[in-house]
Order: C-alpha cells, then structure tokens, then sequence
C-alpha cells in the first residue's frame, strides 16, 4: 500500500513539476529547457528518500506515465521515424536519469536505516 502512494506521489510530482517550470520558463528568455533533467532528479530523489529497497520500481512507475507523455505529445502529427526515434532516445535519458538518481538515494538511505554510516560521516 505504502508503495502505491509513493508511485501516485511520484505520478503527481512529475506532471505538477512539469507545470510549474513552464510557469517560470514560459516568458524567460532563456532557450535552454533544464526541466528536462531536473524533474526526473527531483522525483528521483524524493522516490529514493520514501521508497528505499524498491526505489528502482517506485521511481520507473512514477516517470513512465510522463515520459510516454512526452513520446506521444511531441511526436502526435508527425509520421517521421527517425523523429520518433530521435525522441524516444532523448526520453529514455530522461527516465534513466530519475531511476538512477532513486536507486543511488534509496540505497543511501537503505544503508542509513540498517545502522550503517551516514552519507556526511563516510568520507570525514
């Protein structure tokens, strides 16, 4: 059950994080999108923090509702294979991004819970 609320939180995160940085970049003069690779990072560290053990599963489940999002939303229209391509490469970074972001915080923290050093003790 505890692992269904995760996912559902991580689901949740991932669209509301994708709405409010096109809130803040919508008018910018920038022309760089970093939340491409932040939004996977910060779900993934949140997945980590909460799941722990089942960090990888948690954090896949929760960034494949939005990452088949971007695949069909960029893509709908356009027939062009190495487009879709090009762009299932470029998602398929993203969603390793955040699983591997998850799975280096949930066993950070998985080593924490199990009495071992934390993270700041290991390297003094």
């Amino acid at each position: 059950m505890k692992l269904l609320l995760i996912i559902n939180l991580g689901i949740i995160a991932s669209f509301g994080l994708t709405v409010l940085t096109e809130f803040l970049w919508h008018n910018s003069t920038w022309r760089v999108y970093p939340e491409f690779l932040c939004i996977p990072v910060i779900v993934g560290v949140a997945v980590g923090l909460a799941a722990k053990r089942q960090a990888r599963l948690a954090a896949a489940l929760s960034l494949a509702p939005r990452a088949v999002w971007l695949i069909i939303g960029t893509n709908t229209g356009h027939w062009d294979t190495l487009r879709w391509a090009i762009t299932t490469a470029l998602i398929s970074v993203y969603f390793a991004a955040g699983i591997g972001t998850a799975i280096v915080v949930g066993r950070r923290m998985d080593r924490v819970v199990k009495g071992g050093s934390s993270p700041s003790q290991e390297h003094a």
